[in-house]
């Protein structure tokens, strides 16, 4: 039997989703928690001092006097992503949705009868995303051709991870503090996509000259993964400092991968070739960053001035599925064994958050938020030296909003706007040069151009 890598359909997969996707996928600061968490921006490492303490920065915990529950009740969110050019020069396509951004649950109390030792637990989702693009492309390939091109694609991806946390603290003066939260984490994430490049007589479009039609599905689990977030805070009279350092994911309990394709050749010569198979296999790997954060909290002419920065480190290229198999089973005459190698690795990236907030009328408090969400470049590899790069934009926050204080409760409304711009991304193809002899390739220019917006709407109860 012959040994054939099978990258045809990953190919197009994963030159696809470097536009489409890994926005959601990729960035690390894409969604926060809690009142002043949302309405700061994620700007709270050292000045978080709500029950959000047992995921921005579990040392601050046993310094905050405030204990209930904290929700994230309603996240509205309207994102639109545009990239044009992606198909050749003058196409386009957009991606745009109404949803309900990531929320969270956070208790704290203290155990043991003691006010230095503070216990919290947590539950949130840290990532959500359902992507959906259908496109459809009609064309004549040249002004005196009688030749037409016709193109269909069919995207779909979900992602879903959810985050358990159990947090302790310490407080080991009355101006100092240190903690941990032991996180469990549950990743779920399904992809599929079907292409279609057919060229057609003009003068009897059912009369097939070549095509191409691949379908491709994958689809993996990192279930019970664990991740640790380390934490302190020190609260001296003139300011407040905090750091957290925070694990990658180990010990996955369950793990599974899955994948299926089905790609079909009729060439312009009479050559047809066709390829099938569908397989359960094992997750070969699977990896997060760990990362370093610090943060602080300053008094400003009656306001209180937070900046936090956060850096991830880099993950070096590994294989999320490097499966080797033959899809006939031994059955045909001259079997060729398939491998199909889906790598990935990120980039290093560093993270700023910054905030104000100011007290008005005492029960009254504005807030106002900048931070970054800088893409990781995450890299795709297919084997045989095949790699894109999935750069998505770097996107940038600006966030207001206000919070009206009643006892021990809060309630909490804001808005936050996102924007990323893009240039010089590489086309899938060019339809303006597609032919019969090509039909089979992937070439384009470093042309594409993709535009992100998106509006979130907080609102926030914390008892």
């Amino acid at each position: 039997m012959k040994l054939k890598t099978n990258f045809f359909a990953l190919f197009l997969f994963f030159t696809f989703t470097q536009v489409a996707v890994s926005q959601v996928n990729s960035h690390y600061w894409s969604h926060q928690y809690g009142a002043r968490g949302l309405l700061l921006n994620g700007s709270i490492i050292a000045s978080v001092n709500d029950e959000t303490a047992i995921f921005y920065n579990p040392g601050s915990m046993a310094l905050t006097e405030e204990f209930g529950i904290s929700l994230s009740l309603i996240t509205p969110t309207y994102s639109l992503l545009r990239t044009t050019d992606f198909l050749g020069e003058g196409t386009s396509f957009s991606n745009q949705g109404l949803d309900l951004s990531p929320g969270l649950v956070a208790a704290m109390f203290k155990p043991f009868g003691t006010d230095k030792i503070t216990l919290g637990l947590t539950t949130f989702k840290r990532f959500k995303s359902e992507i959906n693009v259908e496109d459809r492309t009609v064309s004549q390939l040249e002004s005196d051709s009688d030749q037409l091109f016709l193109g269909d694609l069919d995207f779909n991806r979900r992602l879903s991870e959810n985050w358990f946390g159990v947090g302790l603290s310490a407080r080991l003066s009355s101006k100092f503090a240190i903690g941990f939260t032991q996180f469990f984490t549950f990743r779920n994430e399904r992809v599929g996509l079907n292409f279609k490049k057919e060229i057609l007589d003009k003068n009897n479009p059912a009369n097939l000259i070549a095509g191409w039609r691949s379908n491709f599905d994958y689809g993996y689990s990192a279930n019970g993964g664990m991740l640790t977030k380390f934490g302190f805070c020190w609260a001296p009279d003139f300011a407040k400092v905090g750091g957290t350092f925070t694990t990658h994911t180990y010990g996955v309990i369950n793990r599974g991968a899955n994948y299926a394709f089905d790609d079909q050749k009729i060439a312009f010569n009479g050559g047809n070739t066709s390829s099938s198979n569908d397989r359960s296999v094992e997750l070969d790997n699977y990896h997060t960053p760990w990362s370093l954060g610090l943060g602080v909290e300053i008094p400003l002419d009656g306001s209180m001035l937070s900046i936090s920065a956060e850096y991830f480190t880099q993950i070096e290229k590994y294989n999320l599925i490097d499966d080797v198999d033959d899809p006939l089973d031994g059955l045909a005459a001259n079997s060729e064994l398939t491998t199909v190698k889906i790598g990935q690795a990120n980039g290093r990236v560093l993270n700023v958050g910054i905030g104000i907030e100011r007290v008005w009328k005492k029960k009254y408090t504005w807030f106002y938020g900048f931070r970054t969400d800088f893409s990781p470049r995450s890299l795709f590899d297919l084997g045989e030296g095949i790699t894109f790069l999935a750069s998505t934009p770097n996107i940038y926050h600006l966030s207001t909003g206000g919070a009206y204080s009643y006892r021990k409760s809060q309630f909490s409304v804001g808005i936050d706007y996102g924007f990323g711009f893009k240039t010089g991304g590489k086309q899938l193809t060019d339809i303006t040069e597609i032919s019969v002899e090509n039909i089979f390739e992937f070439s384009g220019e470093d042309s594409v151009n993709t535009v992100v917006h998106q509006v979130s709407i907080y609102i926030t109860y914390d008892l």
